[in-house]
């Protein structure tokens, strides 16, 4: 996030490893904060560049604009790459905020353990999120995706995510729906799986659509998580021990880092 040193040797090898015209399509960059200014991606990656021995205290508004950038650019998942742990660090320096940032995204701004149905801007949102929280789902309203929100999003283990669109009939008319299928479509290119259900329809077969609605998340995996058991799955946690004492390192997390990546490269469809 500070040097450009580090940022050369790993985007040098990134593009000695993968297609070039796929990471062209892939918008794949690596730099500092201030390439990623003004810009969001996907996936970012951030590394620390410090150790131990070598984390002399960063403090100040330049440090502290540019770390609000690089920890603000991920749209889905963000990963941070470190070498020290919080007790390696001064109290007044920056990166602990960091530190903590990963350890409890949610600190400050939501309490899992509580509903956010007040988030919700609809009566009926308000009863789907209801019958849904009553059973243990995860469920987060109005979720920003890119430049458009999502009503709401059912999160289960694995990523895997799925996307309600609650369609009041008085702000979801013909007029609207081209505009609201044409956002769908972007979004779905995007990785997203939508469940969409009209006001009127939910009125008439609540129990009918309610079961289908679960008979979709069932089908996805994705299962009641119950509240208190939810963050963990937000945060994983990965050590890696380097070589020592002429012992073979363990770069079992390596592999599996560098398989996701490549996973990630392959061309789609």
């Amino acid at each position: 996030m500070l040097g450009p040193d580090q940022a050369k040797y790993i985007d040098t090898l990134v593009r000695s490893r993968c297609d070039a015209n796929e990471l062209i399509r892939r918008k794949f960059d690596c730099g500092d904060a201030r390439l990623f200014q003004g810009s969001e991606r996907d996936i970012m990656f951030l590394s620390m560049v410090v150790d131990p021995k070598n984390c002399r205290a960063l403090s100040g508004n330049m440090f502290e604009q540019r770390f609000n950038v690089a920890a603000s650019r991920a749209r889905d998942r963000m990963y941070l790459v470190r070498s020290v742990q919080l007790s390696d660090l001064s109290p007044v320096d920056i990166r602990g905020g960091l530190l903590g940032h990963f350890s409890k995204p949610l600190d400050g701004s939501i309490d899992e353990s509580k509903s956010l149905i007040e988030l919700c801007e609809s009566g009926f949102e308000k009863q789907v999120y209801t019958e849904l929280f009553a059973r243990g789902y995860r469920v987060v309203p109005q979720v920003k995706a890119g430049s458009f929100r999502i009503d709401m999003v059912v999160e289960g283990g694995n990523d895997s995510r799925l996307a309600i669109e609650c369609d009041g009939d008085e702000f979801h008319g013909p007029d609207r729906w081209q505009a609201d299928m044409q956002r769908q479509r972007v979004l779905e290119r995007a990785g997203w799986t939508f469940w969409r259900c009209f006001a009127s329809t939910w009125s008439l077969r609540k129990d009918e659509v309610l079961n289908e609605l679960l008979d979709r998340l069932m089908a996805m995996g994705i299962e009641p998580l119950g509240a208190l058991d939810r963050m963990p799955s937000l945060v994983e946690y990965r050590p890696w021990a380097p070589k020592t004492n002429g012992a073979p390192a363990d770069d079992t997390v390596a592999k599996a880092l560098e398989a996701s990546i490549a996973q990630a490269l392959q061309p789609q469809g």
